[in-house]
Parts: C-alpha cells; sequence; structure tokens
C-alpha cells in the first residue's frame, strides 16, 4: 500500500504508549483488519471472526452510515506492528502571540506526524463492528463518493507479535470491553433523536397529563416501592409504548422506524396514536383518569399501589399485560375502545384471582416478577377473555396452561381453574 500521513497527538496512560490520530474511512476499509493477531489459534481466530460475521450489528451500522447524515463514531483503537511506523515530531517557534519557553515540559514531543509505509499490520482491538460496517458501506463506492473520505478518529497502539505481546493485546481487548460502561435504557430514552419510541415517549412526559411530572425516571422498569406519586417508569412506558406502535407496522419496517428520525409531521402523527390510546383508555379506566387529573402533592399513586398490593395498572409489569392484549385485539380488526372494554373485564387488584399467587405474594406483600409467571399471566389473561394468541394453537395449549400454573402455585392440576371473565 501507498504512504499514509496521519496527524497524531503522541501521548502515554500506565504502560502504553499511543497515538490519537483519524483515518479516512476509505483507508480503514482497506487497513484495518478484523480481530486478527490477538490469537495464534487460526481456530479462535475464526470464532472472533464467526461471531462478528453473526451479528446484526454490522448491517445496522453500514445503514446508519448510509442513511444518518448526522453520523459519528467513538474512536476505534487500533493495534499495529511489522513495517516502520515514523514519529516525526512539530517544531515549534516563538512569534509575537506565542512563546516557547511557556510549553509546559510534559508537552515537549506531543505533537506530530505519525507515517506509515503501507507494510505495517493493523487490527481493530475496540471497534470490530465499526471496522466491518464501515467496509460494507463502501464497498463498491467510487473514490469521489465523500463517505471515502469522512474521517473516523483512532488510537494506535503498538503491539508485538509474541507470546507475551499477544497476552498483552488480548488484555487490552478485554479491558476495553470489561469497563465500559454501556449506556442505559433510561438515558438512551432521554437523549436518543432517532428512536421514535423514545421521542414519543419524552413528549408524553413533558406533554401529556397522565405522565407529566408523574413518572419514575429511575434506571430500571420496576417503580420504587417508596414512590407515592408515580404512575409508572419512564422504562416502562417506553416497552409500553413500543409494543403497541410496533403493531401499527409490519415487522420488518419497525427497525428503520427506531433506527432513522421520522419527519416532525409523521412524529406527530405516531404522537397522537399515542395520545388517542391513553385518552380511551381514561375513559374506561377511573383510576387513571383520577390520575392524570391530580396533582403530585395529591399521592393517587399511593392509593393503587401500595404494600398491600394495589391497582394492575400501576405496575409495570401490568401495564404492559395490558398494552399487549390491546394490540393483540386491535390487530386483529377489533376497535381500539372495544379492546380496551375487553381487556376491562380483567379483575384488577393484585390480591384478587388470579392475580394473586401469580403475580402477588400476598404473604411477603411483594410483586412475582420472573419471566416464567409474567408469560403465564398473559397466557392465562387471553385465554379468560378468549383472545386468540400464537401459542393457543398448540394442541395441548390449556393443558400446558394448567401445568404450569400448578407448578407455580404449588397445587395439583386439578385444583387449577381456567376462568372466563369476558362477558357475552
Amino acid at each position: 500500500m501507498d504512504k499514509l500521513l496521519l496527524p497524531a497527538l503522541r501521548a502515554h496512560m500506565g504502560d502504553w504508549i499511543y497515538y490519537l490520530t483519524f483515518m479516512r474511512m476509505k483507508n480503514i476499509a482497506e487497513r484495518v483488519k478484523i480481530a486478527e493477531e490477538i490469537h495464534q489459534s487460526k481456530v479462535l481466530n475464526k470464532l472472533i471472526q464467526r461471531t462478528l460475521e453473526a451479528s446484526t450489528r454490522v448491517k445496522q451500522i453500514e445503514e446508519y452510515l448510509s442513511n444518518q447524515p448526522q453520523r459519528f463514531f467513538n474512536a476505534l483503537v487500533v493495534g499495529i506492528y511489522g513495517g516502520k511506523p515514523q514519529w516525526y515530531e512539530l517544531g515549534l517557534r516563538s512569534n509575537e502571540r506565542f512563546d516557547t519557553d511557556e510549553v509546559p515540559v510534559h508537552l515537549y514531543g506531543s505533537l506530530g506526524f505519525l507515517e506509515l509505509n503501507g507494510s505495517e499490520k493493523i487490527f481493530a482491538i475496540d471497534g470490530q463492528h465499526r471496522v466491518a460496517g464501515i467496509r460494507e458501506a463502501v464497498k463498491g463506492a467510487n473514490q469521489d463518493d465523500p463517505l471515502m473520505n469522512e474521517e473516523v478518529a483512532a488510537i494506535f497502539v503498538a503491539h508485538s507479535n509474541t507470546d507475551e505481546g499477544m497476552k498483552r493485546t488480548r488484555r487490552l481487548f478485554t479491558t476495553l470491553n470489561r469497563h465500559a460502561k454501556p449506556v442505559s435504557k433510561r438515558d438512551i430514552i432521554a437523549l436518543d433523536e432517532d428512536d421514535l419510541v423514545a421521542i414519543v415517549t419524552r413528549r408524553l412526559v413533558e406533554e401529556y397529563p397522565l405522565f407529566k411530572e408523574k413518572i419514575s425516571t429511575d434506571k430500571t422498569k420496576n417503580v420504587p416501592p417508596k414512590d407515592q406519586t408515580n404512575f409508572t417508569s419512564i422504562v416502562a412506558l417506553y416497552d409500553g409504548l413500543d409494543i403497541y406502535l410496533r403493531g401499527r407496522r409490519k415487522p420488518r419496517s419497525w427497525k428503520n422506524l427506531k433506527r432513522f428520525r421520522l419527519s416532525d409531521d409523521e412524529l406527530n402523527i405516531w404522537y397522537d396514536t399515542s395520545v388517542t390510546l391513553w385518552n380511551t383508555l381514561r375513559l374506561e379506566f377511573d383510576n387513571l383518569d383520577e390520575m392524570a387529573k391530580s396533582i403530585p402533592e395529591e399521592k393517587v399513586a399511593y392509593k393503587y399501589r401500595n404494600p398491600n398490593g394495589g391497582d394492575l395498572w400501576f405496575r409495570p409489569i401490568g401495564l404492559l399485560l395490558y398494552l399487549k392484549l390491546i394490540t393483540i385485539l386491535t390487530n386483529q380488526g377489533v376497535p381500539l375502545d372495544e379492546s380496551i372494554q375487553d381487556i376491562s373485564q380483567l379483575p384488577r387488584h393484585l390480591t384478587e384471582f388470579p392475580w394473586n399467587g401469580l403475580l402477588w405474594d400476598d404473604i411477603n406483600k411483594r410483586m412475582l416478577t420472573t419471566p416464567q409467571n409474567q408469560k403465564v399471566a398473559y397466557q392465562l389473561a387471553a385465554y379468560s377473555l378468549d383472545i386468540q394468541i400464537p401459542e393457543a394453537n398448540r394442541p395441548n395449549f390449556v393443558q400446558d396452561l394448567r401445568k404450569e400454573i400448578a407448578g407455580i402455585r404449588r397445587i395439583e392440576i386439578d385444583e387449577v381453574d381456567l376462568p372466563k371473565f369476558l362477558e357475552q
């Protein structure tokens, strides 16, 4: 390959000397390998490669680069060995505005150019998916394509292709991944400007009376036990809207709706769809309307969510259960108001049958939140309201449901009662 001259900062941390620079995407695609030289074993290198190829993240990054004009990446961390990399320190001269005598000693030698002669071996230590996504995005592009010349920050570290050097690089690889703190779902909801559901969720929290100043912003989906003022959590609201709004579109197109920002007019339509849902729910459920019309100081939430159980709507599990059932009914052609009337037939208090012992532990006064309990509660609710769900097509669906309930409640199968709540 041709020589490549990169402007760089030379720095150190611990026992690593590293260089902060940037590379054009076409150079990354040409020169940076993926997951190579970390292991001598070809089997282990292939294992990493297969994991990367099976990831949907690469395709998502390719689409992001191709469709998002406001694209941006974190810096890649790349290992380099072989060849003859050269570091050229920039010289500084004083002038009437700048005195080199004032430059701190620790900054000497930190500005310069890193020259690669083209025979070096470069591989991604952190950012394998981004490198693979860049490759896919520029594949087949001509040299005049603007994407080819866009620049991505890169941090170069020296790698030694010896047993000790590979151990050192592997340690850096795992350190970067182990100590990198993933962004919480709560923070994504608060910040994402492309995700349709995040945008609608934020607007509901800012404007809609049921959620304005009545939403828990903790990182978890659950509402803290001592919370007496908030209706639900922002994560539960997001997940509920994701269930319901997803049902308004084909699954294949839903991913793009959450990945690339829609126009303001389109976003308004989705927001209005969400408002219609909650307005219609408030007409059927008095406690939701009461909550919407209250102020936080009245602590209406405590009336419906307290140590004695409370209302299913005021628990994230219940909110998601209700919205899942509504979505199934509306997808089957049942009007929204009729769907809500149907699900209103379910018992609402957690201490009532069938929730007590399934979603609520009345002895220890706490929710039963295992995935298995939630799945059985959903299937039981659908059965009791005659809602056709895919699971019901199994030949032994009813018998299996009885077994699951018997196991959770620790009773005999013939003691299990499968109720019917829908009024004919």
